[in-house]
């Protein structure tokens, strides 16, 4: 397990403000899904909408993986010192193995 060292970067206003546009988006999808199910609508449609709520919290998260290993993996990746360079690598390998499914 990689020792979490590197620079946890942050988001810029576009980045966080496209974001939360998107987490918005989900939420109006869930709580659309809540209706439904109340609603009593057929199984096939809420399932339709779970899968693409489901690929739109995916895309949220690339948007994050993207943003991560620009302003803290790349960096420790380009370092000269040997130990930062390990840990940049195991951290990526951590990220990869955690959230990319």
């Amino acid at each position: 397990m990689a020792i979490m060292t590197m620079n946890r970067g942050t988001l810029t206003r576009q980045k966080k403000d496209e974001l939360l546009d998107k987490l918005k988006r989900i939420k109006g999808r869930v709580e659309g899904l809540s209706r439904m199910i109340e609603d009593d609508r057929a199984s096939e449609d809420i399932l339709m909408q779970i899968s693409a709520t489901h690929e739109a919290l995916r895309v949220a998260a690339k948007s994050m993986i993207q943003q991560y290993l620009e302003t803290s993996i790349s960096t420790g990746l380009m370092a000269t010192n040997t130990t930062r360079k390990e840990e940049a690598y195991d951290e990526l390998i951590d990220l990869l193995y955690k959230y990319v499914k």
